[in-house]
């Protein structure tokens, strides 16, 4: 690969969140787009945690964030104000894994988010949990309807995986659905929770929001839709996230326990495999 700062303008931009330098043993968001396009330049860039990798021939750049919404929010602040990257005509993509509300799908479904949730900026009264009253502003970003139809849309023929340790654990939730692409909203976080107890305060807060039912959560897309917003971008802007595990125990089951029970393998493999069906319509 080269090393240039000469400005590039991406057809498509993809923010996978971890490399295998986050987590112990080898998860990755982003080797599997190093290994599917062919990328030709190598941009180190000020405010970004990892080289901005870029393919000529097809237009994608891949910018690694780091985990959580303030990583999320410095790497693409650092993309929007910097000069190297132009983003004015690019599609920008969340694309990794999350925990899923088991209502809402099944390990290895993959979800285009409709709407994003800021599930740390909340008002708490004893055992209640929504909004913060006084705020001007909802903590919840709309995406662009007709972006999210064509993200569905050019999904909608994608073959995903599945897997033996996904079919057991699903199981455990008398669960015996296949993995398949659907719409939902999307909650983040800063904290990793798991359990019923919270996931009902979680509930609560979308119920606040006038949401009847998230579909995953994760830990970064608040802070890349409030970079993105900031910077008047927010309509060029997809999260697609495939369900690793579910958010709480099985009926009877034990938290401790259960969120044990992951297959980030086959939720990073599907968010990919859906993730380059809508890049490829985007940079075609």
């Amino acid at each position: 690969m080269t090393h240039s700062p000469a400005t590039v303008a991406p057809e498509a931009v993809v923010l996978p969140a971890f490399t295998d330098a986050e987590y112990t043993g080898d998860a990755s968001e982003v080797d599997p787009w190093l290994d599917r396009y062919d990328f030709d330049r190598e941009l180190a860039l000020a405010g970004l945690p990892y080289p901005l990798y870029y393919a000529t021939n097809s237009g994608l750049a891949v910018a690694p964030t780091g985990i959580g919404k303030a990583a999320a929010a410095t790497t693409v602040s650092a993309l929007a104000a910097g000069q190297a990257v132009d983003l004015g005509d690019a599609t920008i993509l969340s694309v990794g894994i999350a925990g899923c509300r088991p209502a809402a799908g099944t390990l290895g479904s993959v979800f285009v988010a409709d709407r994003v949730v800021d599930w740390d900026i909340k008002l708490r009264i004893g055992e209640t949990t929504g909004r913060m009253q006084w705020l001007a502003d909802d903590y919840l970003w709309h995406l662009d309807e007709s972006l999210v139809d064509r993200a569905l849309a050019a999904a909608s023929d994608v073959q995903l995986a599945d897997s033996d340790r996904a079919t057991e654990i699903r199981q455990r939730y008398d669960d015996s659905r296949t993995p398949a692409v659907d719409v939902g909203p999307t909650v983040c976080g800063d904290e990793v929770y798991h359990g019923e107890t919270t996931a009902q305060q979680v509930d609560a807060l979308c119920d606040s929001y006038g949401i009847d039912d998230y579909a995953t959560t994760q830990m970064e897309d608040a802070g890349t839709a409030t970079a993105l917003d900031r910077f008047d971008l927010l309509d060029q802007y997809l999260s697609i996230r495939a369900a690793a595990n579910f958010d709480r125990e099985p009926a009877g089951g034990d938290p401790a326990t259960s969120i044990e029970a992951d297959v980030f393998d086959l939720g990073i493999e599907n968010a990919v495999r859906v993730g380059q069906a809508v890049v490829d319509e985007f940079v075609d």
